[in-house]
């Protein structure tokens, strides 16, 4: 019997579509029934593989590595599952893959990248889930669609990681050589299409609120008596413009005028006190999207955008709560009336039951734009409750699941209604200006539970009577000063990047990025997170771009550094949101089938060829200092040798060569210069072990070849090291200097490391392992 595979991301969705769809068996890592058979990826498990990148670019002259063709490469932590799919894809029973991957741009690539390195060539489907319920997976089994639908959806998803590598390898290795021999200085640079625009505008803002020069300036505040009350005012300036936000319309820049309004009017009655009041509504906030959400989370709780995300996404797929929450969309499907109806009516027995029974009484589910628009959804539609109850949340997951809730009752209530009152107080011919907001519908705001929306926290005004007289109380002259900019949150840089210019002063640029974004709701998080990492891939410590201070995002001296770098060597394509931004945008149409995919990897190249042409174009003019001279000669050769920043090479090009850098540590050049000599090193501090994720000391031995090897023995405080091997190591004979083993012409043989100093003393080597001549010494040394 045949039977259909179907591959899901992660184990845990892989193990729900088998409950759902029923009728399966475990077997080890997979589940299998009659006609259906379900595994997963547990995320990526294949990345793109570029080899002559390892062999190339590591220099200006060889960069940019453009690739013909990317190629593709199981990622070594994953290739056992990798082997299982592979495996289940070949079974002859098999005769569909279903891809059941996340539905998006992400959950395409995971399946594509396995189903082309696997070499398999059986018909696809897809299954596009939004939600995780139970019936939203068999609806989504029974509706499958041919897998050549989504292929618009794989080039975009494809493009996207191959321009990324493109800009981010070749624009990193480009600006770390360039600064460095303008710096000379070896520091790794990093550039990437998101990153380092979402950095720059951090920066930018942190260079305009260090350069800001505070301005003094001085307002008269005044407090009145009438028959209901005492109310406040502000004097401003009645013949100029109206108070912005910025208050500028109360200002005032001379001290004398204010002590001259203050002198003519404390104590003095008003002659005329005027209310202006007009009806104002509030609507309901739209559902939240992916970036909304984090930003409201972190407004109200401080949480980071990954917590968000990840919760949210915890809330989808371990709880089964919510729908899909990677989504850029604030609408829900035009049919989706009834379901949404029917949600409500879940949510019955729950704290949230009167008010979404007040909904369904009213009947306030019907279509509406705001809400049900088939226009404004992508790939997934607004994160809503699924009208499952939740089961054992923690503190964290149930506020994120209080305002998805309380959100979603809120959109169908009807606008919150105020009257708003603006009061004018003349008092001898000066104008004093108090506002005042009173609810007269709470509307939508019945949800939150409070009689105010959180941007408009505007004072009640007694009531002042036409006739009566209004006494003066109080008058004053307060000194302050103007402030800079605020530092942005995580809820603040997260809308900037979703306006991708907003904060910028250039105003063509804004007007570029209008309706475009840096990264997407998905990624925004992991960019932020990337920037705060104080950590490098192995866990070691590093200094992150960019830190918290009491919620606001500060960038470090590294994070400045990089950016002025970039703008003083004419780089600003890798600072900018125009170029990211232009990306998504060109992603989104090739997504609908209305951009190619040549004709993007296309321009991508240029692109990079252009960033690393003005790369070399800046390199080329620098003028080198003088190299340091050594007084050691190469020991393949005997010629000179010239030392680098990174590397000492012979000048003669022999091809000998000696790396700086051993195991992340940066020999000094006497420490270079006494391996070169010795041809070995005493035992130093601050190598790192990779593997092992750890600092060690040990000490080094080089050979003709410029291969530097580790010596381990008790006396460097590294003998715990020695179970790495079991090689027994001699010392020379004649100069007592370390052996180490060589191959030569009719073997293997033990050669003398102090060859440079004139020993050429060997050893005979018998099955790779020493046999001592003479009187060698024995020694508690090891070679790995």
């Amino acid at each position: 019997m045949s039977k259909t595979l179907i591959i899901a991301e992660k184990p845990s969705v892989a193990k729900d579509i088998a409950v759902a769809l029923g009728g399966f068996q475990r077997e080890k890592t997979w589940f299998e029934r009659d006609d259906v058979v379900i595994t997963s990826a547990i995320g990526h498990l294949v990345e793109l593989d570029v080899p002559e990148a390892a062999v190339s670019g590591r220099d200006l002259a060889s960069l940019p590595v453009i690739p013909a063709r990317f190629g593709l490469r199981v990622i070594d932590r994953t290739k056992d599952q990798f082997a299982l799919v592979e495996r289940l894809m070949r079974r002859k029973d098999v005769t569909l893959v279903v891809n059941a991957c996340d539905a998006g741009r992400e959950g395409e690539l995971i399946f594509r990248l396995i189903y082309e390195l696997a070499e398999c060539r059986k018909p696809t489907q897809r299954m596009w889930l939004q939600s995780m319920t139970p019936g939203a997976i068999r609806a989504g089994y029974a509706n499958m669609r041919p897998g050549s639908d989504f292929d618009a959806l794989a080039d975009a998803a494809r493009c996207r990681g191959e321009a990324d590598w493109l800009i981010g390898i070749n624009g990193s290795r480009g600006i770390t050589r360039l600064h460095e021999k303008e710096k000379r200085v070896a520091e790794q640079m990093t550039a990437g299409r998101v990153q380092t625009p979402t950095l720059a505008i951090l920066v930018f803002l942190e260079h305009t609120i260090r350069d800001f020069v505070p301005q003094d300036y001085w307002e008269v505040h005044a407090s009145f008596g009438a028959v209901a009350g005492a109310y406040d005012a502000k004097w401003f300036n009645h013949k100029g413009q109206e108070a912005g936000e910025d208050g500028s319309a109360y200002r005032i820049a001379d001290v004398a005028k204010a002590q001259a309004i203050l002198s003519r009017c404390k104590g003095v009655a008003p002659t005329s006190v005027a209310d202006t009041s007009k009806t104002q509504t509030k609507s309901p906030p739209r559902l939240f999207d992916l970036t909304t959400l984090q930003r409201e989370a972190n407004r109200r709780f401080k949480f980071s955008a990954k917590k968000t995300l990840d919760i949210a996404q915890s809330l989808y797929e371990k709880h089964k709560v919510t729908t899909y929450p990677r989504t850029d969309s604030t609408a829900l499907p035009e049919d989706y009336v009834g379901k949404a109806a029917a949600v409500m009516k879940l949510f019955d027995g729950t704290t949230y039951g009167p008010l979404a029974e007040k909904v369904v009484n009213n009947h306030w589910v019907k279509p509406d734009k705001r809400i049900f628009d088939n226009s404004k959804i992508s790939d997934h539609f607004a994160i809503i409750p699924n009208g499952q109850r939740p089961q054992s949340l923690d503190a964290s997951e149930a506020k994120i699941y209080d305002l998805i809730v309380r959100r979603f009752l809120a959109a169908f209530f009807p606008p919150a209604i105020y009257e708003q009152t603006v009061r004018i107080t003349v008092v001898c011919d000066e104008h004093f200006k108090s506002t005042g907001r009173v609810l007269v519908s709470a509307g939508w705001l019945e949800v939150y539970g409070t009689d105010t929306d959180d941007d408009g926290k505007t004072p009640t005004l007694c009531s002042v009577d036409p006739s009566e007289v209004v006494n003066p109380l109080d008058m004053a002259i307060k000194a302050l000063k103007t402030k800079a900019p605020a530092r942005l949150t995580e809820a603040t840089l997260l809308g900037a990047m979703e306006s991708a210019g907003k904060l910028i002063d250039d105003d063509e640029l804004r007007e570029a990025m209008k309706g475009k974004g840096l990264g997407t709701p998905a990624t925004r998080a992991a960019i932020i997170e990337g920037l705060l990492s104080d950590q490098d891939g192995q866990g070691r410590p590093k200094e992150p771009y960019v830190t918290r201070v009491d919620n606001h995002l500060v960038p470090t001296s590294k994070g400045m550094g990089l950016i002025e770098f970039l703008v003083q060597n004419k780089l600003d394509a890798l600072t900018s949101p125009r170029m990211t931004g232009d990306w998504e945008q060109k992603l989104h149409l090739m997504e609908q089938g209305k951009y190619s995919r040549l004709s993007f990897m296309s321009e991508i190249a240029t692109m990079t060829s252009d960033i690393l042409s003005t790369i070399k174009a800046k390199a080329a003019s620098i003028v080198p200092p003088p190299e340091a001279s050594l007084t050691v000669t190469c020991p393949r050769c005997s010629a000179s040798l010239v030392a680098n920043l990174r590397t000492i090479d012979c000048e003669a090009q022999c091809g000998f060569q000696l790396w700086l850098t051993v195991a992340d540590k940066k020999l000094s050049l006497p420490q270079a210069e006494a391996l070169l000599r010795d041809g070995q090193l005493p035992a130093v501090d601050g190598f790192y072990s990779k593997a092992k994720k750890k600092s060690f000391s040990a000490g080094l031995a080089l050979d003709q070849t410029g291969k530097v090897t580790f010596v381990f023995n008790s006396s460097n405080g590294a003998a715990g090291q020695q179970s790495a091997a079991d090689k027994s190591v001699v010392q020379c004979p004649s100069c007592s200097k370390a052996m180490r083993r060589i191959k030569g012409g009719k073997g293997h043989f033990w050669g003398c490391s102090g060859y440079n100093t004139g020993c050429h003393t060997t050893l005979d080597d018998k099955d790779g392992k020493p046999v001592p001549k003479h009187n060698a010494k024995s020694s508690t040394s090891e070679f790995i």
